[in-house]
This record gives C-alpha cells, sequence and structure tokens, in this order.
C-alpha cells in the first residue's frame, strides 16, 4: 500500500504526463510560426510520453520515475527552445517546470532536472548554439543561466524537502489519527447508543419509580386502613371477652342454680317421702274409720235386734208395754238412722279410701315423673352447662390467641407503615438520584454529540490529509 508521499508522486506524475502532451499543440504552433521541424514538435512530447509511462509501468517504481520526470520535463523544455529558435523568452520554460517540480516533493528530482538543463546548455552552446540562443552569446551568458537554474533549483530543493517532510509528517499523522477517528468514532456510537439505552432505562425507572411510590402509597393506606380495622377487631373482642366474661358470671350463676335445683330435687325426694308417710297415715286412718264404722255397724245391728226384742216385750206387755213400745221405736228409728249414716260413713269412707288410693298414687306418680323431669333437667342444664363453659373456655382462648395474633398483626402494619415510609423516602431518593443521573446522562449525550461531530471532523481532516475513510460516519 503506498504512503501518502508515494501517493502524491503518482498524482504530480499523472499530472505531469498530461502536461507533456499537452504541449503538443503549442509544440506544432510554434513550429508553424517560427518554421521549424513539425516532426520534432509532435514526436518529443509524445516520445517523452511514451518512455514516461513504458518506464512506470515495466519498473513499476514510482521514487525513480519522478527522477525520470526531472530529466523529461526539462527535456521538453529544450524541445520548447528549439523550436523558438533559442529566443530567452522560451528558457523561462525551464524556470517554470523546475518550480513545478517542487510539487514532487523530491528533491532528486529537481537536482536530476537542474543537470539535465545544465548539460543541454552547456553541450548545445558548443554544437547547436542556434538551437540555444537566437544571439552570438559569450559562456558567461550561459554561467549566468546556470547560476539563476542553480539558485532556483537549490530553493526548490528546500521546499521540496519541506514539502516532503510534510507529506511524511502527513502520512504519520494519518497512519496515528486513523484508528484514533475509528476509535473515537466507534465510542461515540457506543455511548450514543449507551446514552439512548440509559435515558429510555431512566425514563423507565422514573415511570416504575412514580408507580412504585403509588404502590407504596396504597399500601401505606392500606395497611392504615388494616390497622384501624384491627382497632375495631381488638373492640369488639374486648367487647365480646366481656361478654364472655359476664356469660361466665351467668354460668356460675347456672351453676348456682344447679345446686339449688338438686337440693330441690332434695327437697321434692323428702317431700315425697313425706307425702307418701303422710297420706298412707291418713289411708290408716280412713282404715281405722272404716274398723270403727263395722263396729257401728254391728252396734247398729244389735240395736235393731234390742229394739225389736224390746218391741216384741212391749206388745207382751199389752198396756203396760206401750211407754216402752214407744222407746223401743225410737231406739228402733235412731238404729235405723245409725244405720244408716254409718253406710253413709261406710260409703263416704270407702270413697275416701278409693280417692286416697288415687290421690296417693297421682300424686306419687306425678312426684316420680316431676322427679324424672328435674333430674333430666337437671342432667341436660349440666351438660348444657359443661358444653358452655367448654365453648366459652374455647372462645376466650381463641380471643387470647386472636388479640395476640391481631397485636402482632398491628404491630406489623406499624412495621409495614414505617417500612412504606422508609421505602417511600428511599424512592424519593432513587428519583432524585435519577432526575441527577438523566440531567448527567443529557450532558454525556451532548458531550457525544460533541464527540460525534468531531470525530466527522477527524474523518475530514483524515480524508484531506489522503487517508482513506474506511467506515461510514453516522449523521
Amino acid at each position: 500500500m503506498m504512503n501518502t508521499y508515494e501517493k502524491n508522486l503518482k498524482r504530480s506524475l499523472k499530472i505531469m504526463n498530461w502536461a507533456i502532451l499537452m504541449h503538443v499543440p503549442i509544440f506544432i504552433a510554434m513550429a508553424d510560426f517560427f518554421s521549424t521541424e513539425v516532426s520534432i514538435a509532435i514526436g518529443a512530447p509524445v516520445i517523452l510520453y511514451i518512455g514516461q509511462k513504458l518506464f512506470e509501468h515495466v519498473f513499476k517504481n514510482i521514487r525513480v520515475a519522478a527522477i525520470l520526470m526531472g530529466f523529461s520535463s526539462m527535456a521538453l523544455s529544450a524541445t520548447m527552445i528549439h523550436l523558438g529558435k533559442g529566443m530567452i523568452e522560451w528558457h523561462f520554460h525551464i524556470f517554470v517546470l523546475i518550480g513545478v517540480l517542487s510539487l514532487f516533493a523530491s528533491p532528486l528530482t529537481i537536482v536530476a532536472a537542474a543537470l539535465t538543463a545544465a548539460i543541454h546548455h552547456v553541450t548545445f552552446y558548443f554544437y547547436l548554439p542556434e538551437s540555444v540562443f537566437n544571439y552570438n552569446a559569450s559562456i558567461y551568458i550561459v554561467v549566468i543561466h546556470a547560476a539563476f537554474v542553480v539558485v532556483e533549483s537549490v530553493a526548490c530543493v528546500y521546499l521540496s524537502n519541506q514539502f516532503k517532510k510534510v507529506l511524511d509528517l502527513q502520512d504519520r499523522i494519518k497512519n496515528e489519527i486513523s484508528p484514533l477517528v475509528t476509535s473515537i468514532d466507534s465510542a461515540s456510537k457506543e455511548s450514543s447508543v449507551s446514552c439512548t439505552t440509559l435515558l429510555g432505562l431512566t425514563d423507565n425507572n422514573t415511570s416504575a419509580i412514580a408507580e412504585i411510590s403509588a404502590g407504596a402509597g396504597r399500601i401505606s393506606e392500606m395497611a392504615i386502613a388494616t390497622k384501624q380495622k384491627i382497632l375495631e377487631t381488638l373492640n369488639i373482642m374486648k367487647i365480646t371477652q366481656e361478654s364472655v366474661n359476664e356469660s361466665s358470671e351467668v354460668i356460675k350463676e347456672g351453676e348456682n342454680f344447679l345446686e339449688s335445683l338438686n337440693q330441690v330435687k332434695k327437697q321434692m325426694e323428702e317431700l315425697q317421702s313425706l307425702s307418701s308417710n303422710q297420706l298412707q297415715s291418713v289411708v290408716d286412718s280412713v282404715d281405722t274409720i272404716s274398723d270403727k264404722t263395722s263396729i257401728i255397724n254391728d252396734i247398729v245391728f244389735q240395736t235393731r235386734l234390742l229394739s225389736f226384742n224390746a218391741s216384741v216385750e212391749a206388745a207382751r206387755a199389752g198396756e203396760h208395754g206401750k211407754g216402752f213400745s214407744v222407746v223401743a221405736e225410737e231406739i228402733g228409728s235412731l238404729a235405723a238412722n245409725s244405720g244408716k249414716a254409718s253406710e253413709e260413713i261406710a260409703t263416704i269412707v270407702e270413697l275416701s279410701r278409693t280417692q286416697l288410693g288415687e290421690s296417693v298414687s297421682t300424686i306419687s306418680t306425678q312426684l316420680t315423673e316431676f322427679q324424672g323431669k328435674l333430674e333430666g333437667a337437671f342432667t341436660t342444664w349440666a351438660q348444657i352447662n359443661n358444653r358452655l363453659k367448654k365453648s366459652f373456655k374455647v372462645v376466650e382462648d381463641n380471643s387470647i390467641v386472636q388479640e395476640g395474633s391481631l397485636n402482632e398483626i398491628s404491630s406489623s402494619a406499624d412495621r409495614q407503615c414505617d417500612g412504606v415510609n422508609e421505602l417511600s423516602d428511599s424512592l424519593s431518593s432513587i428519583n432524585d438520584s435519577s432526575s441527577r443521573s438523566l440531567d448527567q446522562l443529557r450532558s454525556v449525550e451532548m458531550i457525544t454529540k460533541r464527540l460525534e461531530e468531531d470525530s466527522k471532523l477527524l474523518y475530514v481532516i483524515q480524508s484531506n490529509l489522503g487517508g482513506k475513510r474506511k467506515s461510514k460516519v453516522s449523521a
């Protein structure tokens, strides 16, 4: 790969080759005007052009071809001087071409041109002087011309050397700046992409932080509402606990009532026993009355018998027995009434005995049934009491556990509120940091854009220095 100096040589050779060919019409015009050889006017530039191109093609050495161009250019000047019949004006062509050859930045090209011009002037001065000067010039004129050529050549050699240094420096700058430009361009592109990505992420983070902050606010409100509900539940549980305590008191009263029922049961048993004994005494008394009624009936029977006997005896006594007969009748009536009363008493006694038996049986049955019902009620109430005690015990235990759990939940809600507040503060700090980071990223983005512009400028400088752009700079 050619460096900048060689590229300059190649470009200069191309220009000079075309310049040689462009002299053909000029030379033809001169040959016609000065009546000199047209063949030389055409042949000399063509031969010089072909020789130069052939050398470049065969040897492929740009540096040597540039030195050869020093000879070819002076040969072209010699042809012009010859076609102009040595007029002094055409000698200026030598000075012009030596100055132009400075663009090759090759001191050897200037030296080759100067030597060619000197050899041409000296040789043609002695062998074909009319081809060099159109008057009888002395050798001193040749020396003066040579001196001017030397002075110009020295200046042009210096300029060529400086130009070559500039080209070498340009080549070094190009070689050193090329990877730098590529690196800066790549870094600027990556920075731009990173900044764009980070800006997008920052915007997303800002949105996410806002959503999280809003969510945290809602969570905090929910936690406060939950805590409020928990406090209300705790109050309800306290009321429930008070109700349970009151129910426990009621259960204790129920136990006292059961104890009273137990005492009533015992009293009923005693009453049943006492009533049975008393009713049995009444029955026994009725039986005694019944027995006594039998005795009365016997007395009535005997009284009737006695009255009948008295009546018989009164009838036997006749008139003397009338008074006794009346007594006997009264006794008979009394006996009849007594018998009737005795029968009524017997009937009443029997009825009383029957009623007492039924009453005793009924009372005994009712007392037994009442005692059974009382026993069942006592048992049922005792079972209910035990169940209530167990249930209230479970409720009380659960209330204690739930109260503890609710207290823990309330504490957790407090901690959650504190955590949410801390989270909100952290999110606020993160949001502030994100805002600062966003500002910094925007600053970095601006710097990256300036870096891209500098990269474009460096690419332009590199192109101007002769470098080839390896990649397309992004707009």
